[in-house]
Order: C-alpha cells, then structure tokens, then sequence
C-alpha cells in the first residue's frame, strides 16, 4: 500500500489542523500512561505494601504494648500479694515483747486445742547478716519459747493449728514430758521461730 501525500493535501486545511491535534493528543496521551500513570501504578502497588507492612508492625506493637501493660498489672498484682504474705507473718515486739506477741498469737490456737499454755519465754534473737555498723531496725528470726501442758492430742492439734495459720512460724523444738501423777496430761515445751524485726537491743 503506497501512502499518497496528494491526499493529505486534498484535505481541507481546517481538517488537517484537527488531526493533527488529534494525532498530538494521542501522542501525549501515551506519553503521559507510559511516563506517569504506569509508574505511579507501580508506585501505589509499592506504598500498599509498605502501609501493610507498617499496618502488621503497628498491630505486633500495640499487640506487644498490651502484652506489657498485662504483664506489668500481674507483676504488681503478685508483688502485693508476697508483700501481704510477708508481713502477715513478720513478727513485731508488743510493748516492747516478742512473748508477748508470740503469746497473742498462738493464744486462740491453744484455747481451740484445749493445750494449756503456762509460761511464754524470748529466746535469744538470732539475727541474719547485717553491714557494719548494724543499722536501727534489725531483721532476723525470733524464737518464742511456749511451757503448756496437755495430752497428746491437744499438743499436736495445738502445734497443727499453728503451723497451718502462721505459714511463716517453724517450730524449732518440741519436748514432751510425761508426768507421773497425771498420766495422761503431759509437759510439753513448745518452741516456735518467726521472721522478726525489731530495734537494735542494747548490749
């Protein structure tokens, strides 16, 4: 097929103009989807990964964040917890008297038992490791030394009663002796040790 340029000339120049617009608009327009709108295509595909990305990394965080936030809630949930179990079994002098509080404490274990305490004796304070110079509040263990008497029953429900309430009591020793002319009563010297602090004795 032979292009003829007559024909091109035989059209009215108004004509000419027009399609030459026409052919021009075509040729911008395939410049601009080549050179702009295929990139951009390829741009927006890249930016929609990327905010995906970005999305699941913002998700993992917060996810991370709350994770934290519930940690930290169980973590001071469990330290309160410790802290009440510690000092519900960390012993105080009463009027200046760890007997006085050990017998304060073990007085209702005795009367629900039926052992009869007699006399309530301090023992010597046993101290735990301390710096140099030691400071005013001292924290050791303090061993409280119960006389009774009562049979064997109610030495054992007494001793029972105690350790089961008082977690952080350790009966230390135990000594019974039997009684000739009450042979079903008996003796029994009772020593329990409890956490302890208290202020720095004079020697």
């Amino acid at each position: 097929m032979n292009f003829d340029g007559s024909a091109i000339r035989k059209i009215a120049p108004s004509m000419r103009r027009a399609l030459l617009i026409t052919a021009g608009g075509l040729a911008l327009a395939a410049a601009l989807v080549f050179f702009v709108v295929c990139p951009t295509r390829t741009r927006l595909k890249t930016l929609g990964a990327e905010i995906g990305s970005m999305n699941a990394t913002l998700a993992s965080m917060r996810a991370a964040i709350a994770d934290t936030n519930q940690q930290k809630a169980k973590t001071a949930a469990l330290a309160a917890e410790l802290d009440a179990f510690i000092a519900s079994g960390v012993i105080e002098p009463l009027l200046g008297s760890f007997a006085m509080r050990g017998k304060s404490l073990l007085d209702p274990f005795a009367q629900e038992s039926g052992f009869v305490i007699d006399t309530v004796k301090e023992l010597p304070f046993i101290p735990l490791q301390v710096p140099s110079p030691a400071p005013i509040q001292l924290h050791g263990r303090q061993p409280v030394e119960f006389s009774g008497h009562g049979s064997y029953p109610q030495i054992t429900a007494f001793i029972s009663c105690a350790e089961r309430s008082l977690p952080l009591a350790t009966l230390s020793s135990l000594l019974i002796l039997g009684q000739p002319q009450t042979p079903e009563v008996h003796k029994a010297i009772v020593t329990f040790e409890w956490p302890a602090k208290g202020e720095k004795r004079k020697p």
